[in-house]
């Protein structure tokens, strides 16, 4: 039997009305023939990089692309093909288009020439996809955006743009140099208009600048904005506390797993406790709690330290989390039996209520290194055996799930 070529195909596919079923997916076909025919038909080309590996690759494929209205639209725009990027031609088009292609799933809408004119990463949702791939078609693409913004287009609308197509792109770590950029070109009273607000305040999460303090001053003024979601503002500047805390409070260890002593930095200290003080925003008094715990810790004083752990874990102020970091702290480099059975008092009752609620094993360590700090080798192998045990199952767990 006569084998039809791709060039047919494309060129039936052409002629042939179609019934909405979704995207009328080209698989592997030839490349040289797509671009044959993309030019004959004045198309451009939809292109799904996919692996047969990767999950939302195949969400895409089993929940957007077969919807009737994303069928509709690709078909009636399109030349829609797609690769197994780790198969046949699929891995040199990989090669040949990989400064285009950052990750599985990514959908690329190139033109006749073969010349990418936007670049879409992850899964979508099917207006997400239409609206990007829209914007390529409308001149908004990506690579057009970028050129002009390299160009030095800083126009607050073109800005919007750019950003939507970054994002739609996965390109993260982008958007945020973009924002920053802006945020710091503009003055502190125009970032809460609406339109530079749309922009900028995802990227307000940096307790040290300017932009920051500004937003912490000004809130009451602006937080019950129509544009302003103050749950989630709220949030957003808790969690910037809470990255900057745990940056100077995290433990540290060495090669051989010793704990090294505390970083010491007052005068970030100082800036954290003053933001902090500004309003009164979710987890102010816990984020209060770690710097003074943090201070008397590197300060060695272990007492202070076990009696405000005692005046705050009654009242929900610290997490078992930061309470284990505290402990595992006092296990390493307090040497006094006192504090050492505090600690223990402290610990093993967070290790049972973890049991009895979750099933949880987690602190199990924490009480091995305290057994052995204070000469109890049988609890200490007890508790590490435990430990372990639960480490490697968790492990057997992600094998298994990363198999599937």
């Amino acid at each position: 039997m006569k084998k039809v070529s791709t060039l047919t195909i494309l060129s039936l596919c052409a002629t042939l009305p179609l019934v909405a079923q979704g995207i009328n997916f080209l698989d592997q076909p030839e490349w040289k023939e797509v671009l044959t025919v993309a030019a004959k038909q004045n198309k451009l080309i939809f292109m799904d990089c996919y692996t047969t590996w990767c999950g939302p690759c195949k969400q895409l494929a089993e929940k957007v692309f077969p919807l009737p209205e994303v069928g509709n639209y690709f078909n009636d725009n399109f030349i829609n093909v797609k690769y197994d990027m780790e198969k046949g031609e699929g891995k040199e088009l990989n090669q040949h288009y990989k400064p285009y292609i950052i990750g599985y799933p990514t959908m690329l809408l190139i033109d006749k020439d073969g010349k990418v004119v936007q670049q879409i990463a992850g899964y979508k949702e099917p207006d997400a996809l239409i609206a990007a791939i829209t914007a390529g078609v409308e001149g908004k693409g990506f690579y057009v955006l970028k050129a002009k913004y390299e160009a030095g287009e800083r126009d607050v609308d073109f800005l919007i743009d750019y950003i939507a197509a970054l994002n739609a792109a996965f390109l993260k770590k982008e958007i945020e140099a973009v924002v920053i950029d802006y945020m710091e070109s503009i003055p502190l009273d125009s970032l809460l208009t609406p339109k530079n607000w749309g922009i900028v305040y995802e990227q307000i999460k940096d307790p040290y600048s300017p932009q920051f303090e500004h937003l912490l001053r000004n809130m009451s003024r602006h937080v019950y904005k129509p544009y302003v979601n103050a749950y989630q503002l709220e949030r957003q500047l808790s969690r910037a506390f809470d990255r900057a805390i745990d940056e100077i409070t995290d433990l540290q260890k060495d090669r051989q797993e010793n704990i090294l002593p505390l970083k010491n930095d007052p005068d970030k200290i100082a800036r954290l406790r003053t933001l902090i003080g500004i309003t009164d925003i979710r987890r102010a008094e816990a984020q209060r709690a770690a710097l003074k715990l943090h201070e008397l810790k590197v300060e060695g004083k272990w007492s202070e330290v076990l009696d405000c752990m005692d005046y705050y874990l009654p009242i929900g102020v610290l997490s078992t989390s930061s309470t284990n970091k505290t402990i595992q702290y006092l296990a390493a480099k307090a040497t006094d039996e006192a504090t050492l059975r505090r600690c223990l008092a402290i610990m093993e009752p967070i290790q049972l209520a973890a049991e009895q609620q979750r099933g949880l094993l987690n602190y199990h360590n924490t009480l091995a290194a305290l057994y052995r700090a204070l000469g109890d080798k049988a609890n200490a192998e007890k508790s590490q055996a435990i430990y372990d045990e639960h480490i490697e199952r968790e492990r057997e767990r992600f094998r298994a799930f990363i198999q599937e």
